[in-house]
């Protein structure tokens, strides 16, 4: 008898697998690819001024510190309004500000080709980066409602890829666009250029209203038995969590959370870096014209979002992904110093060096996101999520500012590029030792916390 009930609990248990996964495969289906095109479109509207750039600053009498400026000045607007924009998520849900957010910033994108002066550029930078605040840290706040760590980490790679792949529907388009579009009707390439990669976030926008789900419990094509499956698994996955400490100190006291903010700082700085300035990086190479350079960008981002998402899978199987973060930030520092040095002499190298540089990046910022739900209380990562991104992106002013204005100073790129691997550096060290050390005052704390109680 003992035997038949462990046959059918086998069974049942086997039925539960077989419909847990079914729930994952089906809700993966139905939102990572719209929030991969949002964030693809995302990336596409933020950095397609790194290709309007070939054409833009000689038509406008741009300077490069004026370019670097404005380009940074999109992440002023993020740091600003990210924490804000999370929090009016948490009231009102994901699926109405997330559409908001992407058909105000496709809007505000459209507006970029009707740029006269510096001051307009400007503004609708900083007004490009208002708009797409919430976007990031909203969806990493969303898959952690809807996928446990091992999913979460893989999802999360891939939908992280979608900035990289987001370089080449801009190399594309872009390339052919400022060869063959420029004077169409008037108008310069760079400004066609803007104006026909902005038109499908507005569109997308729309669709998202109208299909997204708030969470597990309002997604339509979920059954009640496999919502209670995934909360049952969210609570196998929440018991296997590193435990935070748990104390009376307020979330801005949180060593651990300035510490995530320094460690994706130092990411950025290099992201930012490989981001707006690849384009630029190649015509100095020697690699032709307008359309060959996107075609070696698209390249470029195809074989690092395959490295980015190998990468990743691989530290999927590993439930502490600090190590491989820090082995991603150690691959773009080493990418970025040796691009330095190449540039300017060899094409092949220089490819080979942005394909690991792409990849390393990548896979940093996708494997990071999985450290706070880690180190941090599951009530403080509403707050604390936007929050570092806020603090982080930071970087993403200064790198292309400083990167300008040093170009301006100094007629090269290299010591822009070198001061951004010099903060990697600082991301590598954090990770490693930075990390264990908190974490150990953390444990420390939670210990005596219970003695006291």
């Amino acid at each position: 008898m003992s035997a038949l009930f462990e046959t059918e609990a086998f069974e049942a248990d086997t039925d539960s697998r077989r419909l847990l996964r079914k729930a994952y495969l089906t809700s993966e289906w139905r939102i990572i690819p719209l929030l991969f095109g949002l964030w693809m479109l995302a990336w596409v509207d933020r950095a397609n001024v790194a290709f309007a750039k070939l054409q833009m600053l000689s038509d406008l009498h741009f300077s490069e510190t004026a370019y670097g400026l404005g380009a940074g000045l999109f992440f002023l607007g993020y740091v600003f309004f990210s924490v804000p924009s999370s929090i009016v998520q948490q009231r009102i849900g994901a699926r109405l500000v997330i559409s908001m957010i992407a058909i105000g910033w496709g809007v505000a994108s459209v507006a970029m080709m009707f740029v006269k002066s510096v001051g307009m550029f400007y503004v609708i930078r900083f007004l490009l980066g208002v708009f797409e605040a919430g976007f990031y840290p909203g969806v990493i706040l969303y898959f952690n409602q809807w996928f446990p760590t091992k999913r979460r980490t893989r999802n999360f790679s891939i939908f992280h890829s979608a900035a990289v792949c987001s370089t080449v529907a801009v190399s594309l388009s872009g390339g052919f666009v400022l060869e063959h579009m420029s004077g169409m009707w008037g108008l310069a390439g760079w400004r066609w250029m803007f104006l026909l990669q902005a038109v499908p976030t507005v569109l997308l926008g729309g669709v998202a209203l109208f299909v997204l789900p708030d969470g597990p419990a309002t997604a339509r094509w979920l059954s009640d038995a496999e919502r209670r499956l995934i909360q049952d698994d969210f609570a196998r996955d929440r018991n296997h969590a590193v435990p935070p400490a748990q104390g009376s100190s307020p979330l801005m006291a949180n060593p651990m959370l300035w510490l995530l903010a320094g460690i994706y700082f130092c990411i950025l700085a290099a992201n930012t870096a490989l981001g707006f300035f690849t384009p630029t990086i190649l015509r100095e190479a020697g690699f032709g014209g307008y359309s060959a350079i996107g075609n070696a960008v698209a390249a470029i981002c195809v074989l690092g979002a395959i490295g980015n998402i190998a990468f990743s899978t691989f530290a999927s199987r590993y439930r502490d992904v600090r190590w491989h973060c820090a082995i991603a930030a150690l691959v773009t520092l080493t990418s970025v110093l040796i691009l330095v040095f190449v540039w300017h002499s060899s094409r092949p190298a220089t490819f080979a060096t942005l394909v690991f540089g792409i990849a390393g990046t990548g896979a940093g910022v996708s494997l990071f996101w999985q450290l706070p739900a880690r180190f941090m209380r599951e009530n403080t990562l509403a707050f604390g999520v936007p929050l570092i991104s806020s603090v982080a992106n930071i970087a993403g002013f200064l790198t292309p500012w400083m990167t300008g204005y040093l170009r301006d100073a100094t007629g090269s790129y290299a010591s822009g590029f070198i001061a951004a691997a010099g903060v990697e550096v600082i991301a590598v060290v954090a990770l490693i030792i930075g990390i264990p050390l908190v974490a150990r005052k953390q444990q420390s704390v939670r210990e005596s916390c219970s003695r006291c109680s």
